[in-house]
């Protein structure tokens, strides 16, 4: 499985679409929902990649809500060497998987939850 694709390239070479693909902890949100079951939940009940090659294991662990699929525009420099630029993109995918993983946990933090007020 891979962390992250390149889709395609801007016919300047200046920009890439990147899919990457982060883990989702395998943990409980504030009522106690699986957070792999409420993303599948809040997704429908699948994950389909934008990635037409993907191997099917690594779709499996998007629809079993192991991984969340982001994607994004990655801009290049002028004369950057392709080593450069996968230094950069990993670089770019571990800053990316804490803000990710924060910004998912904020999302699907109450998913689940249903109350009947008292009276």
């Amino acid at each position: 499985m891979s962390d992250y694709h390149i889709l395609t390239v801007s016919d300047d070479g200046n920009s890439m679409r990147v899919v990457a693909h982060f883990p989702v902890p395998d943990t409980t949100n504030d009522v106690g929902v699986n957070y792999r079951t409420a993303l599948v939940q809040m997704l429908g009940g699948e994950q389909q990649s934008e990635v037409p090659f993907i191997e099917q294991a690594e779709q499996d662990a998007l629809n079993a809500g192991e991984l969340y699929e982001h994607s994004a525009m990655f801009h290049t420099w002028p004369g950057e060497t392709t080593v450069q630029k996968q230094d950069r993109l990993d670089t770019l995918w571990t800053e990316s998987k804490t803000q990710i993983q924060q910004a998912l946990a904020y999302r699907l933090s109450y998913w689940g939850y249903g109350r009947d007020v008292p009276g």
